[in-house]
């Protein structure tokens, strides 16, 4: 993420809320991840990626109907925003306005 950066970049995007400051102390303190769900928007669509400290990053996309989520893949590494993008274009998906106005398929 931008706030674990070092700089001037880091130090603003941390101040702006951030996590990347607070991550390195206790990644420095020797914590490690065991469970963690984060999730934001990419294509307009709600994704979510889950980490559990005996797996990989699974990643998984909002159904357009809000009932559901589709596998989108797994990564050994936190997939970027650029990694996430890729496997919703690898399978497919659409920009949700496109969607919503019936000009690409629905995600179901």
């Amino acid at each position: 993420s931008a706030s674990r950066e070092e700089g001037i970049f880091g130090s603003i995007a941390s101040f702006l809320g951030g996590k990347g400051n607070s991550l390195k102390i206790l990644e420095q303190a020797g914590f490690k991840e065991v469970y963690s769900i984060e999730g934001y928007v990419c294509k307009g669509g709600n994704v979510r990626l889950m980490k559990r400290f005996d797996t990989d990053w699974v990643v998984f996309a909002e159904n357009d109907s809000e009932t559901g989520f589709i596998t989108l893949g797994e990564q050994a590494t936190r997939p970027t925003y650029q990694d996430v993008e890729k496997m919703l274009d690898d399978k497919g998906v659409s920009l949700k306005y496109a969607r919503d106005f019936g000009l690409a398929p629905k995600l179901e």
